[in-house]
């Protein structure tokens, strides 16, 4: 038997260490079996231990300045089990705590771990179950749909034995929902009165994958910009073509996306579902669409694409990546969440994320009068447009920009 730390994240990201001594030490100082590099500030000096006792691991935190967490827990000391998540710090390294066993361990020790990794498989929930108030039933349909219909299930893109409801540093929820929040360009033709194209428009935006079979959030004014826009008020529209480009992927890697569905006008929540076909894909973390678990004053981090692809041009980025802003919500109401931070053009339809890293709305829009209030639409808009019966009127751009109805 032996232990395994894994990197989550940092510059170290990925690197496995093993030991197979009793006792592991860990630390900045150059005597710890696990030697964190002097940048590490938040480590302490000698921070931790790893203890085995017989089959099975004790965590030590020997005084150590930040504290230890154990899957976003503060533990003095704690037996850590197989796929567990060790933080050094509050907002210091991440890892991973993996055990492996062979042929010359113990049926016990091997079925032990059988036995831990099976309690994670079962135990950890996919979609926090919405309450029962007004709106209750509707929500619970619409969460059972999305488990069973064809939109599949928001599941866990990467197993994390943390449990769900346990609260996260930004860092973790950045790096759960990070790869699920894609770049949006949208191009349309804007048409006078007898239906010839006067002008040719393009925007960005962001939106995030909820589902393995390619769905994506976002909002409606991002593909009918023109029935939002003053200066298009007595011209009509028509999307010609919808791209999509994937974290950590260029310009030119972009694909074709269709619009799944729409919401039928503007004075409907400002929502739309873009469809990519595409496997092996990364989606959010979660969703909480129960505004009754929303607080006021809670924290809150959007993530998006503010300014579009200009700020990536100005930071010299060849690469498509997202940036993470933090607020507070402000207020909760029926049809917006109010947020208290800066949202910019670009960052629209981006997900806002509660510390669990669920997703909680889809930022819409700002105050232009003030600067730092940002409002976003209620997941549950998404999920009830997703939803909806197939005999509903959506719009459907093809990958040749042909529409018709659906």
């Amino acid at each position: 038997m032996r232990a395994v730390l894994i990197h989550i994240i940092g510059p170290d990201k990925g690197k496995r260490e093993r030991f197979d001594a009793s006792r592991i030490t860990i630390g900045r100082a150059s005597d710890n079996a696990l030697c964190f590099n002097d940048g590490q500030r938040r480590v302490s000096s000698h921070h931790a231990e790893i203890v085995r006792n017989d089959d099975h691991y004790l965590l030590r935190d020997l005084g150590s300045t930040n504290g230890t967490m154990i899957n976003g827990r503060r533990v003095v000391t704690s037996e850590i089990q197989h796929d567990d998540l060790i933080e050094f710090g509050a907002g210091g390294p991440l890892l991973r705590f993996i055990i492996e066993v062979d042929e010359a361990d113990s049926p016990e020790a091997r079925k032990d771990l059988q036995s831990q990794s099976l309690r994670r498989n079962t135990t950890d929930p996919l979609v926090r179950p919405p309450s029962h108030k007004a709106n209750g039933l509707l929500l619970v349909a619409i969460a059972a749909a999305m488990l069973i219909g064809a939109v599949g299930v928001i599941f866990l893109s990467s197993r994390l034995p943390a449990k769900y409801n346990e609260e996260r540093n930004f860092t973790e929820v950045a790096e759960l929902n990070r790869p699920a929040v894609v770049f949006i360009r949208v191009e349309f033709e804007l048409l006078d009165e007898i239906g010839q194209v006067i002008d040719t428009v393009a925007r960005t935006g962001s939106g995030f994958l909820v589902s393995s079979n390619g769905l994506i959030v976002t909002n409606r004014h991002l593909v009918r910009d023109w029935e939002y826009n003053s200066a298009s008020q007595n011209l009509t529209g028509r999307t010609t073509k919808v791209e999509v480009i994937l974290p950590g992927q260029t310009r030119e890697q972009a694909i074709l996306a269709d619009i799944h569905r729409i919401n039928p006008d503007k004075d409907s929540p400002d929502v739309a579902i873009l469809k990519i076909n595409l496997s092996r894909l990364r989606f959010v973390r979660g969703i909480e669409s129960d505004l009754n678990n929303i607080a006021q004053g809670e924290d809150v981090a959007v993530i998006g694409y503010p300014l579009g692809l200009d700020l990536l041009k100005q930071t010299h980025d060849e690469q498509i990546g997202p940036s993470l802003s933090t607020g507070i919500v402000s207020r909760v109401g029926q049809d917006y969440i109010q947020l208290n931070l800066r949202a910019y053009h670009g960052n629209s339809g981006g997900p806002a994320l509660n510390r669990k890293g669920e997703v909680i709305g889809i930022l819409t829009a700002n105050v232009t009068s003030a600067q730092d209030i940002a409002l976003c639409t209620p997941i549950s808009a998404a999920l009830e447009l997703i939803n909806q019966p197939t005999n509903l009127s959506v719009e459907v751009i093809n990958q040749e920009g042909i529409h018709h109805g659906k």
